[in-house]
């Protein structure tokens, strides 16, 4: 049966536990990798007393499919798993996941797009569907209030509307401004308008501009930019979270094809998007996630990395 959900109902009123004596076959899809992630964790925490597995649709075969849950085992075994990019399995191995007779134990399959597997598993009502689906576009603000509530953020009714005229109305851009100002501002019982626009708009870093800098591969004037905010961690912490996640939905722009219209940012998406392989965006994102690391352990080795990486932008030249 398929089961639909707004993010913000999910978490309101989803069975935390659910997963805490599940048996069977659990098909997941979410909107985007952000989302993907807050929901899988809030599954997870639910099923702490079991051994869950990770694996990519790529390292699913069919030996392992009979290795695995059709093959007695003298010993038993109650291990469950987590598939990702199941759409990437292919019509003979979904068929064999799906049918699976499980007992004591679960596998999900994540479908983090809606392909024509997807679309084919949709009408079988006898298997257990999730589906948290992407808010409408006159839902933003209904996304904006799911951020700060998941975040304990408290940030005022002036702020909320100035960030939705501001920036991208997207999970990503809302998750991370809001982690930057929650870092900022940990124990504050009202974040002000003011308090928010010190943050978010920066003199020396427009996160939007620096990200189609770094997009276009105009890596001089980007680390030309990010340096001098030496010293600043928790700026550059907010900054490395924003890349990463633009740096995601670069790899696949495919969604945007669901969008009634496109800003200039989407249109920015699309266009640099080409000029990168999916392989040199991966590597990108783990550069920024460890730089993010850094920053948060407010390593000055970071500066010398930084510095590095402009000396090597401008011998390119």
């Amino acid at each position: 049966m398929l089961s639909k959900w707004q993010i913000w109902d999910y978490f309101s009123s989803f069975n935390r536990q659910h997963l805490q004596s599940y048996q069977g076959v659990l098909i997941l899809n979410t909107f985007d990798p952000l989302c993907l992630k807050l929901v899988k964790d809030h599954l997870l925490r639910g099923a702490s007393e079991r051994t869950v597995h990770h694996k990519l649709a790529s390292e699913v075969n069919k030996n392992w499919i009979e290795e695995e849950f059709q093959t007695l085992s003298l010993f038993g075994n109650g291990d469950s798993f987590f598939i990702h990019s199941a759409q990437d399995l292919n019509a003979e191995l979904l068929e064999m996941m799906t049918g699976l007779d499980l007992t004591e134990r679960f596998v999900i399959l994540s479908f983090e797009n809606e392909g024509a597997n997807w679309k084919k598993l949709i009408k079988n009502n006898e298997l257990d569907i999730l589906q948290v689906e992407p808010p409408r576009f006159w839902e933003t603000n209904k996304l904006l209030d799911f951020v700060c509530q998941y975040l304990r953020l408290p940030l005022s009714y002036e702020a909320k509307n100035w960030i939705l005229e501001a920036l991208e109305n997207d999970l990503g851009t809302f998750y991370n401004s809001c982690c930057l100002i929650k870092l900022n501002h940990p124990e504050s019982r009202e974040v002000s308008l003011q308090d928010v626009k010190e943050l978010l708009t920066l003199e020396k870093l427009d996160q939007f501009a620096m990200a189609s800098l770094y997009a276009r591969k105009k890596f001089k004037d980007f680390f030309e930019k990010l340096i001098l905010l030496e010293g600043d961690f928790e700026k550059m912490r907010g900054f490395f979270m924003f890349m990463q996640s633009h740096l995601v939905k670069m790899a696949d722009t495919s969604y945007l094809n669901q969008k009634p219209r496109l800003t200039q940012y989407d249109k920015d998406l699309q266009s640099t998007s080409k000029l990168w392989k999916s392989h040199e965006l991966s590597e990108e994102v783990s550069k920024f996630n460890n730089w993010e690391i850094m920053s948060k352990k407010k390593d000055q080795f970071l500066w010398h990395e930084l510095k590095a990486a402009h000396l090597r932008a401008i011998s390119k030249i």
